[in-house]
């Protein structure tokens, strides 16, 4: 079902620099401050390509010069890329292992090979279009998950990662990044037979995947990992509301159902989803009946959002009255600084669940989930074929 394949990969060289002095997070979760941090390092810090301010004339021409100063150069040689990525887990320090492997993937419409697990929003994808554009470089690849329950490809990717890496790094949030290049060619083909006959499904790079379909790519940049990788982390993002007409707190804790103080804890009882509730008026936390493997996010907008609040998915999609932040503290910060009229706290999506219903088709809300650590940018691209 995935039809894999190795490509001829465009990479920095080292002529460019020290990687860690050039490799960013993916475009979508640098902040301002992070941005300006980037491009401090180095004029050809990955963050002037992918986050070009709408400029993307600019981009492709600041791309142009760096292939003709030799700063990024097209592999002769096509293979796959074994990714390693080590870092503690957030909140309990934990150090965990998160491997996968770099290639690329057919381009399809989802249902059949490939499957999605959230609904995109129109703003990022003209964006990625229109830099994708500019510049025939696909600049992040797709994070793809695929199952693996015999530990197979795992085991595949175990044995590159004892060797010595071709690339090593270590980033701002602690998590130290190994690449290597793997250009034998039995190699290669052993890994396209495993992969075969395995459905995949986008973790991250949604936007990114329907814009390579919208440009008509037959092939796409892809990282595989394995949904049964023990490094494999999901996290909940909270949902943040913001701009309600004549919104009274009171009146809207009324309607919700079995409600109680405080946020903690933040774990669902038997036939029920738990959200934790923050307004100016206090914390609090509603239980909302649901059936067995029912999934947050998908009852917060059928159950709350929608006939409640009146924030549709339609709503959703325009981005004008709900935002969404990773972590705890920057969720209830909303409230408490006066930006938001409601917090809405969710618990972690459970990593099985969530592809048990998106490879039955059932598509969730935007920014279900928030896997975690994100892949580095910039140590693989694509050259889009003439």
């Amino acid at each position: 079902m995935a039809n894999i394949h190795p490509l001829h990969a465009l990479r920095y060289t080292p002529a460019a620099g020290d990687i860690a002095e050039l490799a960013t997070l993916p475009y979508d979760v640098i902040p301002p401050a992070l941005e300006a941090d980037y491009k401090s390092r180095s004029p050809y810090n990955f963050a002037h390509l992918i986050l070009p301010q709408g400029d993307y004339a600019g981009a492709a021409a600041r791309l142009s010069a760096w292939k003709q100063e030799g700063i990024v150069a097209r592999d002769p040689e096509e293979a796959f890329f074994v990714y390693e990525q080590t870092f503690p887990a957030p909140g309990t320090g934990e150090i965990l292992t998160r491997r996968g492997f770099v290639g690329l993937g057919d381009t399809e419409d989802y249902g059949t090979n490939v499957f999605r697990h959230e609904w995109t929003m129109s703003g990022p994808k003209e964006d990625r279009f229109r830099l994708l554009q500019a510049t025939q470089v696909q600049f992040d690849s797709i994070f793809m998950l695929f199952p693996d329950p015999s530990g197979t490809v795992e085991a595949k990717l175990a044995a590159v990662c004892a060797t010595e890496p071709d690339l090593v790094y270590s980033d701002h949030e602690q998590t130290q990044h190994k690449l290597w290049r793997v250009a034998d060619a039995a190699w290669s083909s052993s890994m396209q037979a495993l992969m075969s006959d395995r459905p995949l499904l986008i973790a991250d790079g949604h936007h990114r995947y329907e814009t390579a379909l919208r440009m008509g790519q037959p092939r796409t940049l892809m990282t595989f990992v394995s949904l049964d990788s023990p490094g494999l982390r999901c996290f909940a993002t909270h949902r943040i509301v913001h701009s309600l007409k004549d919104f009274q707190p009171e009146a809207f804790l009324a309607k919700l159902p079995n409600v109680g103080d405080g946020i903690e804890p933040l774990v669902s009882p038997a036939g029920a989803i738990r959200f934790g509730v923050v307004m100016e008026n206090g914390a609090f936390h509603c239980d909302v009946p649901a059936n067995e493997g029912a999934l947050n996010v998908a009852v917060l907008q059928d159950s709350i959002l929608t006939p409640l609040l009146g924030i549709t998915p339609e709503v959703v999609t325009a981005g004008t009255n709900l935002r969404y932040k990773r972590t705890r503290e920057e969720a209830l910060a909303e409230v408490k600084e006066g930006r938001a009229q409601i917090t809405f706290l969710l618990e972690d999506l459970p990593i099985d669940g969530m592809a048990r219903v998106s490879f039955g088709g059932q598509v969730l809300p935007q920014k279900s989930t928030y896997f975690y650590p994100k892949m580095g940018s910039g140590l693989v691209m694509l050259e889009l074929e003439p």
